[in-house]
């Protein structure tokens, strides 16, 4: 899909930073309000959720028509019936685009059926129709199978959460500039829902009450900004690339809550980047929704269980671009993933607890680096597989904590291009043929200095093995390291 796409994905970084003073001032009444107006009182309107949809397809071409004049956005009903006739291929985009900045456009059609009263499931086939629309229709190049599931399935998730934050942003009680900087962090995080409130006047409106369309949850958010080093050990040369960095994380809800009924009642977000230009400025994101869960409080011990689906979103991201040595040090992606997984909390002590959670999961569509497989724009494989994750985290009181976090994938790419690949014009292949193992071990150490500022220390660790049906097999191995300064709220 189109590039400008990852405008898009910056504006949402820099809505990140700005929201963190938005979310902090109000953090007490989120907490203790008492929501009467919640999404079960809102109606249901979906012909206002399928015009916001089409409105958002034909606002994006546009852009792309008479501004970008791209190539690929010069349609005609020629195009559109040779897509037709096409049907799906596999397409050669960027890594970026194909996997977080399709997830965010679906997201922006799964906000516009949330916020006209729709929930979480119903949800769905408005962001397939958006899609299908998309491919077949509003782009001259074949409709690809890998953008459908990635913005269908990674859109859902994006979606729900951005509706969610964007939530905890609104106040139609606020009047002056605190209402505009309210207005205007809630379009940037939710575009749909910001413009929505602009066609219908409720973006000026005062009212008396916050104008929440979902029960109000607890929140915890914190910002650092630091430095990274990241060393690729795989090389005949050892390669060491430093940066500027930041991390941003935000756990909204209680994962062991009773009153966690609906699909993302709680979830997790970890989002970080760089901040100078030789390393991309989102190089990762990792969100964890809980669909739905059983709760257990295990007799006589002060230990509680949960088991249920989540859904997973995971992109990982690293490059040099300084020359003249440039190449990836990492991409890794699980853009589409659902599974079953296990959380545990207990209390060794008055201040010591103890919080783990397991996870296995189907991986519908992933992605990782390749050697060989070089064409237009990608330099990557797609494919299908599995992963598998276990998270420990002890923390003492409100004064430290540690975390390890171990995440495992298997991604196996079953359309792949032969010995000969290299002199066919059809590149409709997930990239090459063949299967890649994936790890990535972190340990995270935290040190809270009063009650809001924040030292953080992290260390990574990245393998990879690609073995190609026709080709050498890879191994290579990154060490991430990481100092952080932060801010709790």
């Amino acid at each position: 899909m189109c590039s400008k796409k990852n405008v898009i994905i910056l504006i949402f970084c820099h809505y990140i930073f700005f929201l963190n003073g938005q979310i902090s001032s109000s953090s007490d009444t989120l907490k203790s309000a008492t929501c009467s107006d919640t999404l079960g009182l809102v109606s249901k309107r979906y012909f206002g959720a399928a015009g916001f949809m089409l409105g958002t397809n034909i606002a994006v071409w546009s852009f792309d028509r008479f501004l970008l004049r791209a190539p690929y956005s010069q349609i005609n009903l020629g195009t559109i019936q040779q897509n037709f006739k096409t049907g799906f291929v596999w397409d050669n985009d960027m890594f970026a685009t194909n996997l977080y900045a399709h997830p965010y456009h679906g997201g922006l059609y799964f906000n516009a059926a949330r916020y006209h009263g729709i929930n979480f499931w119903q949800s769905l086939p408005f962001t397939t129709f958006g899609s299908l629309m998309w491919e077949f229709c509003m782009e001259k190049e074949p409709p690809a199978i890998n953008d459908l599931l990635t913005t269908v399935i990674g859109g859902a998730c994006l979606g729900e959460m951005t509706f969610r934050i964007s939530d905890l942003v609104v106040d139609d009680r606020a009047t002056g500039f605190n209402r505009f900087k309210s207005e205007i962090l809630l379009t940037l995080v939710s575009p749909i829902r910001g413009l929505n409130r602009i066609v219908t006047g409720n973006a000026w409106k005062i009212k008396s009450s916050r104008g929440n369309l979902l029960p109000l949850q607890s929140i915890c958010l914190n910002a650092s900004s630091g430095y990274c080093i990241l060393l690729d050990e795989s090389r005949k040369i050892n390669t060491v690339t430093n940066s500027a960095c930041f991390n941003i994380g935000l756990d909204y809800g209680d994962a062991f809550s009773n009153d966690n009924e609906k699909p993302y009642d709680y979830f997790s977000l970890q989002l970080g980047g760089n901040l100078l230009p030789t390393q991309p400025l989102i190089s990762r994101i990792n969100v964890l929704g809980k669909l739905f869960s059983e709760n257990y409080t295990l007799e006589n011990t002060k230990s509680e269980m949960v088991v249920g689906v989540f859904h997973h979103l995971n992109f990982y991201h690293a490059y040099s671009n300084l020359q003249p040595v440039v190449f990836n040090f990492y991409q890794i992606a699980e853009a589409a993933s659902l599974g079953v997984g296990m959380l545990y909390r207990t209390k060794l002590s008055e201040n010591v607890s103890v919080t783990a959670s397991t996870h296995i999961n189907a991986i519908l569509l992933g992605a990782s680096q390749t050697d060989y497989y070089k064409f237009e724009n990608r330099d990557y494989n797609m494919g299908s597989g599995f992963s598998t994750k276990l998270n420990v985290e002890l923390k003492y009181g409100k004064k430290a904590s540690m975390s390890l976090h171990w995440s495992d994938y298997q991604i196996y790419s079953w359309v792949g291009m032969n010995t000969n690949g290299r002199d066919l014009v059809n590149t409709n292949v997930q990239g090459d043929k063949g299967n890649t193992t994936l790890r990535v071990a972190n340990l995270s150490l935290k040190y809270f200095a009063g009650k809001h500022f924040l030292l953080h220390v992290e260390n990574a660790f990245y393998y990879r093995k690609n073995k190609y049906d026709f080709y050498p097999a890879v191994n290579q191995s990154v060490i991430e390291s990481k100092f952080f300064v932060g801010y709790v709220f």
